[in-house]
């Protein structure tokens, strides 16, 4: 994370297990910016690194007992295949359109 003053700071951790589940991902990325403990500070630039990835075959998947991790990973893995067969921006989410003239929503530039 990178300052207004130019100065930064480094952290990083560890998922427990592998994961290829985006809410998983998103919620270290937040525990990680939480744990710095900023307040008011002004933020630059905030990078997040993955690193010794593989395929998504070879992670292991925790049964548990809770039916709406179940549907969120069967949701993200619908999703993923449609991205790979019509183009990233196929799926986006809400907050990420705006609307144009005529009341469609268009992908923001």
């Amino acid at each position: 994370m990178r300052y207004a003053g130019r100065t930064s700071t480094t952290r990083s951790r560890a998922l427990p297990e592998p994961s290829a589940h985006s809410p998983a991902l998103t919620a270290l990325a937040y525990s990680l910016y939480t744990s710095l403990g900023l307040e008011r500070t002004r933020v630059r630039h905030l990078a997040l690194r993955a690193d010794r990835l593989g395929p998504d075959e070879t992670a292991h998947h925790q049964l548990l007992l809770d039916e709406g991790d179940d549907k969120a990973r069967r949701i993200e893995a619908v999703t993923d295949a449609a991205r790979s067969r019509f183009g990233p921006r196929v799926i986006t989410a809400a907050t990420l359109t705006r609307p144009q003239r005529g009341g469609h929503p268009r992908e923001q530039s």
